[in-house]
């Protein structure tokens, strides 16, 4: 499992990222933390509910995590991305 914050500037922004989710095997999700929120990445409608201009958590689940993560850089902040190994 492999998190990284993000943020969206624009609602063109959010359907681009769920497109890119759609293309991937690996799980992808987004913890809207200041509303305690799980959003499927791969869900359009559930990436319209995101707050635009506020930090959020990537999290992708998945054998290729480290390989897809790094398609997502564009919407990459500027703190570092965080593996997690669980099991």
């Amino acid at each position: 499992m492999i998190k990284m914050n993000v943020k969206f500037e624009t609602p063109e922004q959010l359907v681009e990222f769920s497109r890119m989710c759609q293309k991937v095997e690996a799980d992808t999700l987004i913890e809207d933390t200041a509303h305690k929120l799980i959003i499927d990445g791969k869900s359009v409608m559930g990436m319209m509910t995101v707050t635009l201009n506020q930090k959020m958590i990537f999290v992708v689940d998945g054998s290729d995590a480290e390989e897809v993560v790094h398609t997502f850089e564009k919407f990459r902040t500027e703190e570092a991305v965080q593996k997690q190994n669980l099991g």
